[in-house]
């Protein structure tokens, strides 16, 4: 059964940082047992042996097992039960099944019951070692996920109390009112306002259509003849203005860099004061935006200087600049918590590629396609990024899909296209902290004429982000060479697109790959 390397190599050392790994060899044949732990041993892994399933269950009440390596046939409970009856009580635990009867039929049922990998007799050390290095591979990457995913609902979390913090505080400045009747309306008003503009701002996630929606309703609200939002953020400031009436072009921002410092210097950080713009006063309200760890922006509102002074308009910059704060907090903290799920789903397809499950620069390839696509339609900012980031990460739900079945020069049985066909749906559960671009990855084997999957969805079901990453990556796999077939023609390739818009492509999205460059595609 195991036969010895041709070339021995020397036993790898532990990753720093990393424990070694406790592996549990289960088999009733003794002289099977031995040879496993001894060959395990000598690769520098903690083993346990047990002679069959009954005996190794009580093993797994303890933490450190890393791995399950049990052979399939053994008396009292065969190696499937007791793969079953192991993840039942270790979720995290990564299973091996050793089988002599090795066939796609037996692969797949093993991968269906809970096992993670299984190794074919006879089998080399090479092959042992592979399997196993795989495994607890596979059990890092699902641990960092579930860490990434922690990490997210936790920030999802403490959002959730800020808002309520801020709820609270507009409840009390309310009940603290005690001015006359018409300032109370008026302030109730103002809260009312505030109220509304917490809601929209809590629907919208994207900071550059916060920033222009927040300037045009302050804008209005003020009856200004211009409002300047800055933030800074640590890719560069994000800056949105809205006018109302006639303005040099270039006076609300050198008002804002002017007064900002002022304001910064008061208690409350807001600042009133009349300036003169283009030959006549003008009044300037700037509200200094900032957080914990210091400045962050700010507010200018620009109008006609009023007969008289309102303090009710300080008093409502006072409640907009925290809620505009938080908005722009939000987007930092959500985009932290999507870099650090990308993190580790870049950390899959790096896996993916060093197995060669994928080709080296399939997924950079079907990115750029899908954002020249995209560009093409004109499609937001906001929208593009989300394409781009389902782009990259398309395939990364094949790491669910075992690397024979992925490098299979012949054709694939039902079974065998059905678990390949998986991968959209996992790689969208992977990607659920990233929304929408989840739903693109799920959908982007989706076809119009409804013959797609996972959902069979048909013509305008589409999501149109997934139909751009559904054509960029049948481009890229026409153009370059599979294991199953050769590549084609640039030519042949968008001869086939032409041919299948409708059926397979969605027009729109077809009709803008097909007017790009051809040199450039």
């Amino acid at each position: 059964m195991l036969t010895p390397d041709p070339a021995p190599t020397p036993p790898p050392s532990p990753a720093e940082g990393l424990p070694q790994a406790h592996i549990l060899v289960v088999d009733d044949e003794p002289q099977i047992r031995t040879l496993l732990a001894m060959a395990l041993r000598r690769e520098g892994y903690l083993v346990t042996v047990r002679e069959d399933g009954q005996a190794a269950l009580a093993d797994l009440e303890r933490s450190d097992i890393s791995v399950l390596l049990t052979d399939l046939k053994m008396p009292r409970m065969n190696g499937l039960e007791l793969i079953r009856a192991a993840k039942s009580r270790r979720p995290d635990l990564a299973s091996i099944l050793i089988t002599a009867f090795a066939s796609t039929e037996t692969a797949v049922e093993a991968l269906r019951q809970g096992a993670d990998d299984y190794l074919p007799k006879p089998f080399q050390l090479d092959d042992l070692r592979r399997v196993v290095e795989r495994a607890l591979t596979t059990r890092r990457m699902v641990a960092a996920e579930r860490v990434a995913g922690d990490r997210v609902r936790d920030e999802a979390q403490e959002l959730r109390e800020r808002s309520a913090r801020a709820e609270e505080a507009l409840a009390r400045v309310q009940h603290d009112l005690t001015l006359s009747r018409s300032d109370l309306e008026r302030r109730v008003r103002d809260l009312e306002f505030v109220a509304e503009l917490t809601r929209l701002l809590a629907r919208e996630t994207d900071l550059e259509r916060v920033l222009h929606t927040s300037a045009r309703i302050l804008a209005t609200r003020f009856a200004a003849r211009g409002v300047r939002l800055e933030v800074g953020l640590e890719d560069g400031a994000r800056v949105a203005q809205h006018f109302e009436a006639e303005l040099p072009p270039t006076l609300l921002a050198s008002l804002t860099a002017e007064l900002v410092g002022r304001a910064q210097e008061l208690p409350e950080r807001v600042l009133r004061d009349v300036v003169l713009g283009y030959g006549r006063p003008l009044e300037a309200l700037v509200a200094a935006l900032a957080t914990g760890s210091g400045p962050l922006g700010a507010l200018t509102v620009l109008r006609d200087a009023p007969s008289h002074e309102d303090p009710g308009d300080v008093f409502l910059l006072r409640l907009v600049a925290p809620t505009l704060t938080m908005a722009v907090e939000a987007e930092v903290q959500r985009r932290a918590a999507e870099q650090s799920a990308l993190d580790v789903a870049l950390g899959i397809l790096d896996v993916l590629e060093g197995r060669g499950g994928l080709q080296p620069g399939h997924a950079s390839r079907v990115a750029d396609l899908s954002l020249r696509i995209a560009e093409r339609l004109r499609l937001s900012p906001r929208l593009k990024r989300v394409i781009e980031t389902a782009a990259r990460l398309h395939d990364v739900g094949e790491v669910g899909v075992p690397e024979s079945l992925l490098q299979r020069a012949g054709p694939l049985t039902h079974d065998e296209m059905r678990v390949v066909q998986g991968h959209s749906l996992l790689g969208a559960r992977l990607l659920a902290p990233f929304g929408e671009a989840a739903a693109f990855v799920r959908h982007h084997h989706e076809r119009p004429d409804g013959t797609g999957y996972p959902d069979g969805l048909k013509g305008e079901e589409i999501p149109l982000g997934a139909a751009i990453v559904g054509a960029a990556e049948a481009y890229d796999a026409m153009t370059h060479a599979r294991p199953y077939r050769p590549s084609r023609s640039r030519k042949e390739a968008l001869e086939e697109v032409r041919a299948q818009t409708g059926r397979q492509f969605v027009p729109e999205v077809a009709e803008a790959l097909l007017s790009l460059p051809y040199e450039s595609l």
